[in-house]
């Protein structure tokens, strides 16, 4: 009877531990990540030459076409990169002329009072009687340029997509930075000239204008000053006004090659032509009106 329980009792823990080790598979299994179904195109073998190139023309033509594909998309990204710029840049050029054409009437404006007031300067030192100096807080006297710029150029130039332009736009607007580059040099000049003559006149008058910002300077009564002083304001007012006139013809320059731009100049020597034949004798000798094309 023991021997008959005895086996029973055995064959009891070993079932149980083969049930417990079958869970234990199934768990590990259906924990175990399945293999995803991968998709590939149908490999056939191929046994002739035949068959070879078939498949390598395959692949190159696949190839050729991502490629072409590619640079279509490349070629219309940098169209419109072109074109923008392009644009940017007539927009600028437009509203330059617009600045340009304030500038020419304060310039007209300040040479005239200049011109007077050197005039009468002169007079006084040959001991004449007239013309008369004009008056000390003269509106004229004070003026503020703008001066045009070329910001969307610069900034291609810094970015590299200038390189997207022709070269014949590029050599264009680099004629065009060229002659505004002359005009700030000019700009500088006349900005060292006008410090120079404010400094002299605020030696004998406590004056809080400035000439380049448009705010009125004062100006001293020539009829105190000794003839050395006088000697020397003639000169400094002189050297003004051909610093005046230097600045405003290069400005003219700027503004006349502006116009050829946008008139289509498609060559230098186009651009070149239209500015000189725009403006044969520049200002003229009244320094009127700007010549226009």
């Amino acid at each position: 009877m023991a021997d008959q329980i005895e086996p029973d009792m055995q064959e009891g823990p070993a079932k149980s531990e083969t049930a417990v080790a079958r869970k234990d598979a199934q768990a590990a299994k259906l924990e175990t990540p399945q293999p995803m179904l991968e998709v590939h195109p149908p490999h056939e073998p191929i046994h002739t030459w035949k068959g070879f190139l078939i498949h390598i023309v395959a692949i190159a033509i696949g190839l050729l076409l991502a490629l072409a594909l590619e640079q279509t998309v490349e070629a219309v990204h940098h169209a419109h990169q072109r074109e923008e710029i392009e644009e940017q840049i007539r927009s600028v050029l437009n509203s330059d002329l617009k600045i340009n054409a304030g500038n020419f009437s304060k310039f007209v404006d300040l040479r005239a009072y200049l011109s007077e007031l050197r005039a009468a300067i002169a007079a006084r030192l040959n001991g004449a009687p007239s013309p008369t100096q004009p008056p000390v807080r003269d509106s004229r006297a004070g003026t503020f340029i703008l001066f045009p710029g070329l910001a969307p150029y610069e900034a291609a130039q810094q970015n590299g997509t200038v390189a997207l332009l022709s070269e014949h736009r590029i050599r264009l607007y680099n004629r065009l930075s060229f002659a505004r580059g002359l005009m700030l040099f000019d700009r500088d000049r006349w900005f060292d000239q006008s410090n120079q003559l404010q400094a002299f006149q605020k030696r004998y008058v406590d004056s809080f204008g400035t000439m380049e910002l448009n705010t009125v300077t004062e100006a001293p009564d020539i009829r105190t000053l000794s003839k050395p002083q006088l000697e020397e304001y003639l000169q400094l007012v002189a050297a003004l006004i051909e610093r005046t006139d230097e600045l405003r013809g290069r400005m003219d320059l700027v503004d006349q090659e502006m116009r050829s731009l946008l008139a289509g100049a498609e060559t230098e020597g186009i651009l070149l032509d239209d500015s000189v034949k725009a403006r044969p004798h520049g200002f003229g000798v009244d320094m009127g009106t700007p010549s226009t094309p």
